[in-house]
């Protein structure tokens, strides 16, 4: 008997093990690799289960308002299996493209009274930005092959992303940092210079100011924060005449908001709100628990019948996708996440809060233009440093 329990016992401690090594793995292939993030994520919940630190999740839900929000949500998506008009294997297709929710509890558990393992996954998730940064460099200066999504291996979009999340975090560990604050200066004036001259994504764009006036808010006193956002503001407005990457990027998306004509615009903006107007129609019609997991892709080409609206799997905003999937119960646990987080971060040391802000700041404002949570790369990010980040608060 005592045989067995030690042969149990030492099978969950090295499975325990693994999986923490499986989420930092995952953290640095989330800005590089979708194929690698995927299988180490998947790992990830793996090792969860057979180390037996699912079982914990009850209790987690208990402490933790993260917790219980995360998987909360996932319970409710899944419950939407039962009154989706969707095919049964096109439901299960997208909702497993949110069982990123189930990492938020999973990396809480795996690094649980282990402080040394979330520093080695932010570091890593830091370090894959890096790599990201590079490639799109090697690529602009033809020292690499060009890609199908031009100077990245991404889509401009998580490329752009990326490169916002990478300016925020070097700019904290400029502040933070003696020894290697001039690394990490070089570091964000180059990850900087990459969004406004050389990637196109607009929603990196924002996210990127955005993230930059948190970070100054977040580190300076009312005077110097004043001086610092004029710098920003004066720097922003160089950049809209020397660069026309950044210029053209506005100009396109201020004509395609003048220009938008409902049902025949076909600018990424203009289909956006053709999308989101549908979103609203179908909210309307399940307004508190939703059509269920997947509806969106089958009850918009309904609704656009001899229409001329474009067809689309997400209406690119992850509000009204999960409020036509789960209702505003859905929508109201999805928010609430977002609250959760942010009051977990207030027990965390200052450094961890900055970053976990910034974490809740990109996703909740990226999700207004894009279906953030449902996307691979982005859905990663979110839940992956979230739990890294809140995993000292158990």
């Amino acid at each position: 008997m005592c045989s067995a329990m030690t042969r149990t016992n030492n099978f969950q401690r090295f499975t325990a093990t693994a999986g923490r090594m499986s989420i930092i793995a995952a953290c640095l292939f989330i800005p590089i690799s979708t194929s690698l993030m995927v299988i180490f994520s998947i790992l990830t919940l793996f090792f969860w289960i057979t180390s037996g630190k699912v079982f914990k999740l009850p209790q987690h839900m208990v402490e933790s308002p993260v917790v219980l929000f995360a998987t909360g949500l996932f319970i409710i998506m899944a419950l939407g299996l039962l009154h989706t008009p969707a095919p049964a294997a096109d439901a299960v297709d997208v909702l497993l493209k949110y069982r990123e929710l189930l990492f938020i509890p999973a990396v809480f558990a795996l690094f649980q009274d282990h402080e040394e393992y979330p520093r080695m996954a932010e570091n890593a998730f830091v370090t894959g930005c890096i790599i990201l940064m590079l490639i799109s460099y090697g690529m602009y200066f033809s020292i690499l092959p060009p890609h199908k999504y031009g100077y990245s291996i991404l889509y401009h979009i998580t490329h752009s992303f990326f490169m916002g999340l990478l300016a925020f975090w070097s700019l904290h560990r400029a502040f933070d940092s003696k020894q290697y604050r001039y690394l990490w200066i070089v570091i964000f004036l180059a990850t900087s210079i990459n969004i406004i001259y050389v990637g196109p994504g607009r929603t990196g764009m924002l996210v990127f100011i955005l993230l930059i006036i948190l970070a100054l808010c977040q580190r300076l006193s009312l005077k110097k924060l004043v001086i610092a956002l004029m710098l920003v503001a004066a720097s922003l407005s160089a950049a809209y005449v020397y660069s026309h990457n950044f210029s053209s990027r506005i100009q396109i998306a201020l004509s395609e908001i003048h220009d938008y004509q409902p049902q025949k615009s076909r600018s990424s903006l203009g289909m956006r709100f053709d999308w989101w107007q549908n979103s609203i129609q179908l909210i309307q019609k399940a307004p508190l628990f939703g059509h269920g997991i997947g509806s969106y892709a089958v009850l918009q080409k309904q609704l656009i019948e001899e229409k001329k609206t474009m067809p689309s799997d997400n209406p690119h905003n992850e509000y009204l996708f999960i409020g036509v999937q789960a209702g505003s119960l859905g929508l109201l646990i999805f928010v609430a996440l977002f609250f959760a987080q942010l009051g977990s971060a207030n027990r965390l040391q200052a450094k961890d809060r900055y970053l976990l802000q910034g974490v809740v700041l990109a996703i909740a404002s990226g999700c207004t233009i894009n279906s953030f949570l449902y996307d691979a790369h982005q859905g990663h990010f979110f839940a992956m440093l979230s739990g890294v980040l809140l995993s000292s608060t158990l």
